[in-house]
């Protein structure tokens, strides 16, 4: 008997409801697994996984027949021969106790306010196709058992709205009680490390079933075809670490001891191999038996046991579908609403009486989250209605690719100036936008095929003479290029070496204090400016 309604909603409601237990008894007791939390650091980094993992890398383990995802095998070497330079970014990220990717990148700079709104603006850029992803995932996949309407629907039909604010209201429970985010969200973490056991124990059930099936040896093998875009994929999945807000929340933000990074180093990289197993299996069984049957690649891994008649293993695979979207969704949304709250909101209440801004804060950072979530929603019915999941993924990852020019300023090289990397951001993102135009509005490919002034290698398509190359190798390459050749021009300018950062101490201690009461407990600023 196939699942119910009733069935499908009750298995997901009780595990998201089992994850906001684990997350509540977390906070509640800060001392559990205290001696074993690097690994409970290292499992929380399987927010990464998210429902690309369940559906997204089957089609691209469809379309190229590798056994890992282009982007896992980045991030596995990235963790394994670069985990110096993540220690590096932990190190720093605490020593500047910065709470988000833009905390981080603008008090290396001089603390620029103008800089962190603009990384803030590219991050909402670059996620809100990744979480319109999720969205479209979690519809899709209710959407194979019969329930609610598509993208075609009228909006109040379309089961992604309902699924997005949903999830807008688990990650406002998650984590937007209280003001300060300075204290690490041990709750979240917990939460973190057991959604990534259960997507790891749902994916490798998967594949023992696929491995069950009589024909499997002669349907599974590795057969490498379209490579195109691979090595930009790979590129991708390493840089993935320092620029997805999620990843660099969970990975620098929520890393308590610089060495947790060192259990990280293998554990990570062990799971990512190990929820990748079933990846290509379940792609080449799904394609030998859906392949002329019109069944999306991006369903295989519910198609699958459905059509075998286990039942309850589709609903398991449907809830760790659920769980990793969720997942992802509450650490983007939580870091994002930390970025609009302090770098785009708080500017402008700076002239703003004085008083307890505390319960205005958490206003904030929930219409942030409501926000950046219907953003999404809207991106899932206007843009991305067509796309493979792949593709809406890829898009993501190459638009916040062109953050890493920022992010190795400010590890390494802070002197070149907030200016100087503000400049190769915009340039950069805007060249992205550029040769990515055809790909994102198709009616105006023809139009831009003659290239500006009439020359054709300029053309979005044919960049600099790289028409050969696949569109998202050919934007990344374009943008991080211009990214890094305006940084360095601009930096060696007067121009982009101006702007000195404010001496210390140019402000009192009661002016500190003053300003923080209205946002941190009173016992908490005295700890503060006492320790100062």
């Amino acid at each position: 008997m196939a699942p119910s309604e009733l069935l499908i909603a009750l298995a997901g409601l009780a595990w998201l409801a089992v994850l906001f237990a684990v997350a509540r008894y977390g906070e509640r007791r800060p001392q559990v697994l205290a001696r074993h939390w690097h690994w409970v650091y290292a499992l929380s980094l399987g927010v990464h996984c998210t429902s690309w993992t369940f559906y997204g890398t089957v089609t691209q383990a469809e379309r190229s027949g590798w056994w890992l995802p282009p982007t896992f095998i980045g991030l596995i070497a990235l963790y394994l021969f670069g985990s110096g330079a993540l220690m590096r970014l932990v190190h720093l990220a605490r020593e500047s106790q910065a709470s988000s990717l833009a905390d981080f990148v603008a008090a290396r700079l001089g603390r620029h306010a103008g800089l962190a709104a603009l990384v803030t603006a590219v991050i909402v850029l670059g996620i809100v196709p990744y979480i319109a992803l999720q969205l479209k995932a979690v519809a899709m996949s209710a959407a194979l058992f019969g329930r609610g309407g598509g993208a075609g629907a009228p909006a109040w039909q379309d089961s992604a709205l309902y699924v997005a604010l949903a999830m807008a209201l688990f990650a406002m429970l998650f984590g937007t009680r209280r003001a300060s985010a300075a204290a690490h969200n041990r709750g979240l973490v917990l939460a973190l490390a057991c959604d990534a056991l259960f997507k790891l124990v749902a994916m490798l059930a998967l594949g023992a079933l696929v491995l069950s099936l009589p024909d499997v040896d002669a349907a599974v093998h590795a057969t490498p075809r379209d490579s195109r875009g691979f090595p930009a994929l790979i590129l991708l999945g390493a840089l993935a670490a320092f620029t997805l807000p999620h990843q660099f929340h969970a990975g620098v933000v929520e890393c308590r001891e610089v060495g947790h990074v060192r259990t990280a180093r293998w554990l990570f990289p062990l799971y990512l191999c190990l929820i990748a197993l079933p990846v290509l299996p379940l792609a080449q069984a799904g394609a030998a038996r859906f392949g002329a049957l019109n069944v999306s690649s991006d369903l295989y891994v519910l198609a699958l046991p459905l059509a075998q008649g286990q039942f309850g293993l589709a609903v398991f695979a449907f809830v760790g579908g659920l769980s990793a979207a969720t997942c992802m969704v509450v650490a983007a949304t939580l870091a994002l609403s930390l970025m609009i709250s302090n770098h785009w909101i708080a500017p402008l209440r700076l002239g703003a009486g004085a008083g307890d801004l505390r319960v205005a804060v958490l206003r904030q950072r929930r219409l942030a989250i409501l926000a950046v979530v219907l953003l999404a929603w809207l991106y899932s019915r206007l843009v991305a209605g067509s796309n493979a999941l792949a593709d809406i993924g890829a898009l993501s990852f190459s638009a916040l690719a062109g953050l890493m020019p920022a992010v190795l300023v400010a590890l390494y090289r802070p002197a070149l100036g907030a200016r100087a990397v503000s400049a190769g951001l915009v340039a950069g993102t805007l060249t992205w936008l550029y040769v990515l135009t055809p790909t994102l509005l198709p009616a105006l490919a023809p139009v831009l095929r003659e290239g500006p002034f009439g020359l054709a290698w300029l053309s979005p398509q044919q960049w600099f003479g790289l028409g050969g190359w696949s569109s998202l190798a050919r934007s990344l390459a374009a943008s991080l290029a211009v990214n890094v050749a305006v940084l360095l021009l601009v930096a060696r300018t007067r121009w982009g070496r101006g702007g000195a950062v404010a001496a210390p101490g140019a402000l009192a201690n009661h002016d500190l204090a003053g300003l923080a009461l209205r946002f941190l407990p009173r016992e908490r600023v005295a700890a503060l400016v006492g320790a100062g």
